[in-house]
């Protein structure tokens, strides 16, 4: 009887975690995690401020396409900078360990009414990584 119940138990789990497992979306839109950016120190006014950004993963468990920067103002003259990446064929509970970094720019475009210091914070979802100072007049 205790060899049933012990069969059952380890059925219902197996079949549960099966279930669960499919509830979750094979795919999302999701931030990427940044690593550094290098921007300039100086900009001329009217023209963008162009920043080298390395984003990267130390394991991965989908395929990953980068979309674009989400840039939000808080304050004049003040950015929140995250990379936003569409993650597809999410297999979940695997990972494999491999580091895969890459580089690309973002560009911010300022304006002739506009001349100061610019803060550029830049995050990995929610922490921030580093914060730029670039000067445009």
């Amino acid at each position: 009887m205790k060899l049933f119940s012990f069969l059952a138990i380890i059925a219902f789990l197996s079949l549960s975690a099966c279930t669960k497992t499919q509830d979750q979306p094979t795919s999302k839109t999701d931030y990427v995690p940044i690593i550094s950016a290098r921007s300039p120190l100086t900009v001329a006014q009217d023209q963008p401020i162009i920043s080298i950004v390395k984003m990267g993963f130390y394991e991965h468990s989908a395929d990953i396409i980068f979309l674009n920067f989400e840039i939000k103002k808080v304050l004049p003259k003040q950015y929140d900078i995250r990379a936003k990446a569409f993650y597809t064929n999410i297999q979940y509970g695997i990972s494999l360990p491999v580091v895969s970094t890459f580089d690309t720019t973002m560009m911010l475009q300022t304006t002739t009414l506009e001349s100061g210091k610019y803060l550029l914070k830049f995050y990995s979802s929610n922490q921030l990584m580093q914060t730029d100072t670039v000067v445009v007049n």
